[in-house]
């Protein structure tokens, strides 16, 4: 490889600007915060004063099993919204709490304060039980399986009529007391109110920590999650809980609320009620399920909770909700907002280019360099999907500090070996070994925290939320999942999102990104910008070794340029590469050697600093994409 000069470092200009943005930023979400405060207040204050404008024991009952009803789709907003979880059984959670709760009290004569907590844990059990599932399958499998849970419910209550009450319901529930004050029907309703609020700011500090992060990369980036330390289904069944959990405590309120659980109150009525609910207010956000719940609560109240319209009426809204407003009425309202919000105009949403030369004698960040020891070796790797031989016996070796292109036509096993060598696809044959260790068959969150980072043809980021935050995400696998501290919002969860916050920002001027793109959404900017900043999420937990599927696919000629000087630069670093490319002038700009895999084995190497093999040759006269740069003098 010819000598290449050094790109210039990052100005103390580019410094400023990318401070400044990063703090208007911050104090932008800090203003979107104090003001969700401050509506939040304004609500409970109202709905605190209903007491005053409305007497009468049912009223009081319909209300405080309104706000049940908002609880319960807060719970499943956390596992359909912010997870993509879509279960359809919060109605059984909801009547497992209520009757474990109801039950306590009426066959045990427990206290209301015990009671409750024995419904929380009754619905958790239940919850676990319906949504385990989840681990297995997907998407509308799981829906229906916990659909089925909800049709099933009567069955099982009629089947264990002796501690239910059946058919009849169960009766006999103690009126709520504490500390040997009974609980008038107002206070309770205070009560229920107060644990709704509790509820609600538990989940928003939960999701504005590095566990939102977790549940929204187990949602939008599926399995790849993995490669960046995650086990998704961990995340899941924890999920599954939390989730549980505000339903439970929603119908073990709900049971003294009514002094009376019938498992007609937990059918498909309220399971269409949550669900349209939050698709209605929007799912996946914090006002979501109080704004979709607010209208639905009242239709169901005006046509009666029991009245054979109330289906018929809600399935309608859930059809008209998913046609009008698709993304739910709260995305809605911040879209119009947005576009009467001046903003900066992002001319390129590509990184900052750099000042120097940009000609035909393209900038690299480096001459010659000498490179470290063996530290990924691969010997007789072997992978056969039916009859197919896709990989027949890989021997291969990169140096710590060396950026290698693996090349060869379609269909060689370019990807199928990289996710072998990441852990996605196990080999039939063969060892796989890293640092001196046999690596061989372990799981992809392992090898991400053993130091193997990964980047997919597609891009795999979160749309909703910016390039700085998408970086961010890269360092949540890595942390100690500290979930009680998140959801409480204690110092050390505070600690540990100024340090991941700050190592995304180091990231951000490394890559030279343009200062204007920090708090944009990711879904707004190119094709170019989003690979760039998988590659930084990748970077940022400082990885040892860097596997590349196609980073350059797809990308104009400046895009390429970008990309390959941000992977030249982390290459200086000591950050070993592997990318697979099918654009050959791009990997023989950037490259210190390429790997020639034809047929499922390297049947090529050679360090780009020295003459050429004639094989590789061969290849590259014959290889379809311009050649034009493929030989530099």
């Amino acid at each position: 490889m010819h000598d290449l000069a050094r790109k210039p470092p990052v100005t103390a200009l580019d410094n400023d600007a990318v401070s400044r943005e990063f703090s208007a930023w911050i104090a932008r979400k800090a203003r979107l915060r104090h003001i969700n405060v401050a509506i939040a207040i304004l609500i409970l204050i109202g709905l605190g004063l209903i007491p005053l404008i409305s007497q009468g024991t049912y009223a009081y009952a319909r209300y405080g099993v309104a706000l049940a009803y908002v609880m319960a789709a807060v719970g499943l907003n956390l596992a359909i919204g912010f997870t993509g979880e879509l279960v359809l059984g919060h109605a059984v959670v909801m009547a497992a709490g209520a009757y474990a709760a109801g039950m306590l009290s009426a066959h045990a004569g427990v206290s209301f304060p015990f009671a409750v907590l024995g419904g929380i844990a009754g619905g958790l059990a239940a919850g676990a039980a319906v949504m385990l599932p989840g681990l297995r399958v997907r998407g509308w499998y799981l829906a229906l399986i916990t659909m089925f849970a909800v049709l099933v419910l009567p069955r099982v209550v009629v089947l264990t009529e002796h501690w239910t009450g059946g058919e009849f319901g169960l009766t006999g529930i103690q009126p709520p007391s504490f500390l040997g004050y009974l609980l008038s029907d107002w206070v309770l309703y205070e009560v229920t109110l107060l644990l709704l609020a509790l509820v609600g700011l538990l989940v928003a500090n939960l999701v504005r920590s590095g566990w939102g992060y977790r549940l929204r990369a187990v949602r939008d980036i599926g399995t790849a999650s993995a490669a960046i330390g995650l086990r998704p289904n961990r995340i899941r069944f924890t999920v599954y809980l939390l989730a549980a959990g505000p339903a439970a405590l929603a119908g073990a309120l709900q049971a003294f609320t009514d002094a009376f659980v019938n498992a007609d109150s937990f059918g498909i009525s309220l399971t269409l009620l949550l669900l349209t609910g939050v698709m209605l207010g929007g799912a996946g956000t914090l006002w979501g399920p109080i704004v979709g719940m607010a209208p639905l609560i009242a239709l169901s109240f005006w046509v009666g909770p029991f009245s054979v319209y109330n289906a018929v009426a809600l399935g309608a809204g859930l059809l008209i909700s998913a046609i009008v407003v698709p993304d739910g009425f709260v995305p809605l309202i911040r879209r119009w907002v947005s576009r009467r919000t001046p903003s900066s105009a992002v001319a390129d949403s590509m990184p900052v280019a750099p000042v120097g030369d940009s000609g035909s004698g393209n900038p690299s960040i480096r001459t010659r360099r000498e490179f470290g020891p063996e530290i990924l070796k691969a010997r007789g790797v072997m992978k056969t999907f039916g009859g197919v031989r896709a990989l027949q016996g890989i021997d291969m070796s990169i140096r710590q500090g060396e950026l290698v292109g693996l090349i060869g036509p379609n269909g060689s096993g370019k990807s199928t070996f990289l996710n072998v060598l990441s852990g996605f696809i196990a080999p039939d044959a063969g060892d796989i070994r890293y640092r001196d260790a046999d690596v061989t068959g372990w799981r992809v969150d392992e090898l991400a925290l053993a130091g193997i980072g990964r980047t997919f043809q597609v891009p795999q980021l979160i749309d909703e939320l910016t390039s700085l935050e998408n970086i961010e995400i890269g360092l949540v696998g890595h942390e100690n999942s500290d979930l009680i501290s998140a959801v409480l919002r204690l110092p050390r969860d505070i600690a540990r999102e100024r340090r991941r916050r700050t190592a995304a920002l180091e990231i951000f001027r490394a890559m030279r990104f343009a200062p204007e793109t920090l708090g944009r959404p990711i879904a707004e900017l190119s094709l170019g910008f989003k690979r760039i900043v998988e590659i930084g999420r990748a970077a940022v937990s400082k990885p040892t070794i860097l596997l590349l599927d196609e980073p350059a696919a797809g990308l104009n000629e400046k895009e390429r340029q970008d990309l390959g000087d941000r992977l030249q630069e982390l290459a200086a670093q000591g950050i070993t590469i592997l990318v697979v490319e099918h654009n050959v002038p791009f990997v023989l700009r950037i490259c210190d050697s390429l790997m020639l895999l034809e047929n499922g084995q390297v049947t090529c190497r050679a360090d780009l600093d020295e003459a050429l093999p004639e094989r590789l040759e061969t290849y590259l006269r014959h290889d379809p994409t311009p050649t034009t740069q493929k030989v530099e003098s």
